[in-house]
């Protein structure tokens, strides 16, 4: 059985009718197999992983003109606001379904199940630079929490969320 220097010494010998090429520092050497009672740190391999997670921007279904696409028909909608509540300080990533950026300094995510949450980015941040959507990095836990992960936009902004609050549509009420 070759040993993997042994295989790196046959490929790196020149043939014996080859004429042999002078010396160059530049290209890599082989190295001898490291003694049966050599630490065993000699060979290490690192594997590194990193998860990206892009979350879209969420559209409306009206197009530019505000007009119902073809074969869909207008349902008239009641006016809502929405209402501020407490929310969980962390969100599990694989329950993301969207986003749209809401107020000058906070987006709204929109999660699987259909709830929608505001993420109040930190000062200094706008949620302008997130209207494409947001890409964020897989966490050991799996979840996005605030005060401890950051948001990344494509145009390099990277925000860490402050605060969330989970927001509650009630219907508004013209008086």
């Amino acid at each position: 059985m070759l040993t993997i220097a042994a295989l790196w010494m046959m490929a790196a010998a020149p043939a014996a009718d080859a004429p042999m090429a002078p010396a160059r520092p530049d290209i890599l050497m082989p190295v001898s197999m490291p003694e049966p009672d050599a630490p065993t740190s000699f060979w290490q391999v690192v594997i590194e992983q990193q998860l990206i997670i892009r979350v879209p921007a969420q559209r409306s279904s009206l197009n530019n003109f505000g007009a119902a696409p073809i074969g869909e028909m207008r349902v008239r909608q009641v006016p809502m606001k929405w209402k501020e509540k407490k929310a969980p300080k962390c969100v599990a990533m694989r329950n993301i379904l969207g986003m749209q950026a809401a107020q000058r300094d906070s987006i709204d995510i929109i999660t699987r199940q259909k709830q929608r949450l505001r993420a109040q980015l930190n000062r200094g941040c706008r949620a302008l630079d997130f209207y494409a959507g947001f890409y964020m990095q897989g966490s050991k836990d799996g979840q996005l929490c605030e005060d401890r992960d950051q948001i990344h936009a494509r145009t390099g902004a990277k925000c860490e969320i402050d605060k969330f609050r989970l927001l509650v549509a009630v219907p508004r009420d013209d008086d």
